[in-house]
């Protein structure tokens, strides 16, 4: 495959000073951000295995060269997409107000904040199954974001126990991925393989078997479908 031209390769210098923590002027950085915001629109356009580097410099308006300026390969700015979606992710998540303090209100908050910012993220979900097939670091990668949400529930859980409200023979860590990987793999196939659901219904119904499986009171406000 023939290259752009790299006339662009290195990037003129910039008079202002540097950015303490990447080391980059206004400028670098400005570019980087821009190689990684063409990059994740690439991704979730093509997949993981359809995108290239040359794609990714073409998508940023720069030179090929430029590229391998800021990353070493289509994997560590991969690297880089996933890390920026996880930081949104929780952003929206966190967002999502309270409603409560008691356990079943603060699950159900950490229910629907988790679905609307996977629905918001969904295409970057869908990129990250295939990547993670492919590539053990990815795979070790998405291993450890989901962690963020595994000690979340371990520490709620284990708080639960603390006051009394969840029985001490329930194993915290089991038990948050256990439900985790429910939450998780619930929201895969409705907002990436395109299950339909409610969102209120799906939200209440999969809080009350949270709630259910820890022994946390909760009731029903909207009426189950009729079978």
């Amino acid at each position: 495959m023939s290259r752009p031209a790299s006339s662009d390769a290195v990037p003129p210098l910039d008079d202002a000073p540097p950015d303490a923590a990447s080391g980059l002027t206004p400028r670098g950085a400005r570019t980087r951000a821009r190689l990684v915001s063409a990059a994740r629109e690439l991704f979730e356009r093509q997949g993981y295995l359809d995108t290239n580097v040359n794609d990714i410099s073409s998508a940023a308006g720069v030179a090929y060269g430029t590229f391998y300026i800021y990353f070493t390969s289509k994997e560590e700015v991969f690297g880089e997409v996933v890390r920026d979606m996880h930081l949104q992710f929780r952003a929206i998540a966190s967002a999502e107000p309270r409603q409560g303090s008691d356990a079943a209100s603060l699950i159900e908050r950490a229910n629907r904040g988790f679905f609307r910012a996977y629905q918001q993220t969904a295409a970057m979900q869908r990129i990250m199954e295939q990547a993670s097939t492919v590539n053990p670091r990815l795979a070790m990668e998405r291993r450890e974001a989901n962690r963020y949400w595994r000690d979340r529930a371990r520490r709620a859980i284990t708080g639960w126990q603390i006051d009394g409200v969840v029985g001490r023979d329930i194993d915290a860590v089991y038990a948050a991925n256990a439900l985790g990987a429910m939450i998780d793999r619930f929201a895969y196939l409705w907002f990436v393989l395109g299950e339909t659901h409610e969102f209120e219904v799906a939200v209440e119904q999969l809080t009350h078997l949270y709630c259910n499986a820890l022994g946390i009171p909760h009731t029903l406000k909207l009426s189950p479908h009729e079978f």
